[in-house]
């Protein structure tokens, strides 16, 4: 057993030369970090609307935001304007309706 991990070490090395003499920089012989990909898993976006949707749903039920300031903020997404507007538009219309 001994013997097999010792070839595996050399043949991981080998492997690991080949890769940098293909893809690494030519000075320095070290490969590159790749950047992560934008893209999002189905299963990752579906995780976070869920989340999003709860939170959504007890904002309201604490009276923080109201129906509307959901629907426009939708609305705002469609049109691909920032949310953050009608957030502070929503937690400044929930304060004044607090202090009354």
């Amino acid at each position: 057993m001994a013997k097999f991990n010792e070839v595996q070490k050399k043949r991981r090395a080998i492997i690991s030369e080949s890769k940098r003499a293909k893809h690494g920089d030519p000075n320095t012989r070290k490969l590159k970090q790749k950047a992560q990909p934008l893209a999002i898993s189905g299963k990752r976006k579906r995780k976070l609307f869920k989340k999003w949707r709860r939170d959504q749903k007890e904002a309201i039920e604490k009276g923080v935001i109201t129906m509307e300031d959901v629907e426009m903020a939708v609305a705002d997404a469609a049109e691909g304007k920032s949310k953050r507007k009608s957030d502070k538009r929503a937690t400044a219309s929930s304060t004044d309706a607090m202090m009354e």
